[in-house]
């Protein structure tokens, strides 16, 4: 199965406008357990944050998964999370916003993020029910569940992500400190209340791992 993720266009954009550090991770940059490989890839975004590029292939080739969390403490933007999940001839593609803000106020992203979803309101949502992080959610964050052959939501993702790209470039520099007081909080929400990707690592690699994985490599909490 081909499939072209969108994080090396996420890695590329960033790569021409910031100065992109790769993080050594050694032997945790690779993960397997029960047929399920994961690849974890961690980069400083020079006054910017941390991105955490998160691949899994399982079942034998047949499910491909790529998670991207874009998780700033030097500029006061949302937390950014972006993820593809392809299996069995379908594709399901999420560009999702938590407010983690501490006083940027600016909803020129959201009513241009806002479009991009009306415009494709014929593509089936994806919902995977209720959970705790719900109230923090952007309401113009994107879910789709279509098919693998379909480009549509692919542009509409990397549309979502030059919207994000021009929010970083009007927010303010903020104080580093409180940002990742607000990102922390967001991860340890995962942590304790639990989520589908955090709840499926934590039953493969355990606690400790987990911890590592979402606090230090997702969301760039030191």
């Amino acid at each position: 199965m081909n499939v072209d993720f969108i994080g090396k266009y996420v890695l590329s954009e960033l790569q021409n406008r910031y100065q992109v550090t790769e993080v050594p991770l050694g032997e945790d940059a690779h993960m397997s357990k029960n047929m399920m490989h994961f690849v974890v890839k961690v980069y400083d975004i020079e006054n910017i944050g941390n991105l955490c590029i998160l691949t899994m292939n399982g079942m034998m080739g047949l499910m491909k998964m790529e998670t991207i969390v874009l998780a700033c403490d030097r500029k006061d933007v949302p937390l950014l999370n972006m993820d593809t999940v392809k299996a069995m001839g379908n594709k399901t593609q999420i560009a999702e916003f938590y407010d983690t803000l501490l006083n940027h106020d600016d909803r020129t992203m959201e009513n241009e993020c806002q479009k991009i979803k009306d415009g494709d309101k014929d593509i089936p949502d994806h919902t995977s029910g209720e959970h705790w992080y719900d109230a923090l959610l952007y309401k113009c964050s994107y879910a789709k569940k279509t098919k693998f052959k379909d480009k549509r939501t692919d542009i509409s993702l990397k549309k979502y992500f030059q919207l994000y790209l021009k929010e970083l470039e009007r927010a303010e520099t903020c104080n580093p400190i409180e940002k990742q007081g607000k990102n922390r909080a967001f991860a340890q929400g995962l942590l304790d209340h639990g989520g589908p990707a955090v709840d499926q690592v934590r039953k493969m690699f355990g606690e400790e791992k987990t911890k590592k994985l979402v606090l230090e490599y997702m969301y760039g909490i030191k």
